[in-house]
């Protein structure tokens, strides 16, 4: 085995290590055998539905960013987009801070194989940030107040993390705003960090050698903004392409449900909301970087708990939770490595070039 492959494959005991936290906890609150018992009784057809409904999302997730990159006057083949988003997908499964990791590789990866600004493409991809968290925001408030209509008694604890999330998501959702808009403040808290990262770092770090490249970087950046501003109508198609995206990976969860011939009491849609709210949670939760892989372990634990409080039984939420991140987890990694080898960019996580990436 050569290096590359060797530099690659030290990242995944991260993900073998949130395997066995959730393991554990399957161990010692659920019933193993009722929950291998609803999975047996899988409909293959319908799960096939939402392994499509995956490939559909990233697909469209795609399509939205490449329409993005055109008011930009960036010409990028729908195909290595498409192949970008994909290692975006795996540089999140295995680097320890996915609100920024996959982003960054999909940064790098477009302005050096491609030649692109790197200021254009931070300005299409900060927007599909802020898109994305308005939608998964309004998503949360809307589910969540449609339960309460519908007279839906929610759990208090369940309440409380609603609330949290909602005003954290909407906290999130202001500061991306008002720093697209607060060029100076962008600036400082930019130079900032440098700081830190040096004084951290004591000296190791000589980002400071990097002001010009990112002045320059930062004044394409606010150009590129201001051409979405002025070319609103251009706007639509990614938007719609996102919205979409987001459907269908809702629509991932819901049809695991129906693979395992779950009927909700409420009916459909009391589990239409219910799914809406855990996985907008479960988004919310996976986009903070708390220095863990963030990707196993952690979500798997959260969902299964948050559909119990939501009066889903244990063996069903447990079975639900594991075939859905055996979609959303395992073939996106089988698929992001295979896009990893096409590109030949093995060595972008472990080694230095993802450390230049990020300086």
């Amino acid at each position: 085995m050569n290096g590359k492959h060797t530099s690659l494959l030290k990242t995944v005991p991260l993900l073998a290590v949130g395997l066995l936290l959730f393991l554990l906890y399957l161990l010692l609150f659920v019933d193993i055998p009722e929950m291998v018992g609803v999975m047996q009784q899988v409909n293959v057809a319908i799960y096939s539905l939402a392994a499509l409904a995956l490939l559909s999302e990233t697909t469209l997730f795609a399509l939205a960013w490449q329409y993005l990159l055109i008011p930009l006057s960036v010409k990028v083949p729908v195909k290595k987009t498409f192949l970008y988003v994909w290692v975006g997908v795996f540089t999140d499964l295995l680097i320890p801070a996915e609100s920024v990791s996959g982003d960054i590789a999909k940064a790098y990866l477009m302005s050096k194989e491609l030649d692109v600004n790197p200021g254009k493409v931070a300005a299409s991809l900060v927007s599909l940030r802020i898109l994305g968290t308005f939608t998964a925001t309004a998503t949360l408030f809307v589910s969540f107040f449609a339960l309460l209509m519908l007279d839906y008694s929610i759990s208090g604890v369940m309440i409380q993390i609603l609330v949290a999330v909602t005003v954290m998501s909407a906290l999130a959702f202001l500061l991306l705003v008002i720093f697209c808009f607060k060029e100076g403040w962008t600036k400082r808290l930019i130079y900032a960090l440098m700081d830190f990262a040096e004084w951290i770092s004591r000296g190791h770090f000589r980002l400071r050698r990097f002001k010009t490249r990112i002045i320059d970087g930062l004044k394409v950046f606010y150009e590129s903004l201001r051409i979405f501003g002025s070319k609103p109508f251009k706007l639509i198609l990614p938007i719609v392409f996102y919205i979409l995206a987001w459907v269908f990976s809702v629509a991932i969860v819901f049809l695991v449900f129906a693979a395992i011939g779950y009927s909700d009491p409420g009916g459909p849609l009391v589990l239409l909301l219910k799914t809406l709210v855990v996985y907008t949670l479960l988004v919310a939760i996976k986009s903070i970087p708390i220095g863990v892989p963030a990707e196993v372990g952690i979500p798997e634990i959260f969902m299964t708990m948050s559909f119990i409080l939501f009066g889903i039984p244990q063996e069903i939420s447990a079975a639900a939770t594991v075939l859905t991140r055996i979609l959303t987890v395992w073939l996106r990694f089988l698929i992001g490595f295979a896009a990893v080898q096409w590109l030949g960019v093995t060595n972008l996580i472990g080694r230095g070039d993802f450390v230049k990436a990020k300086d």
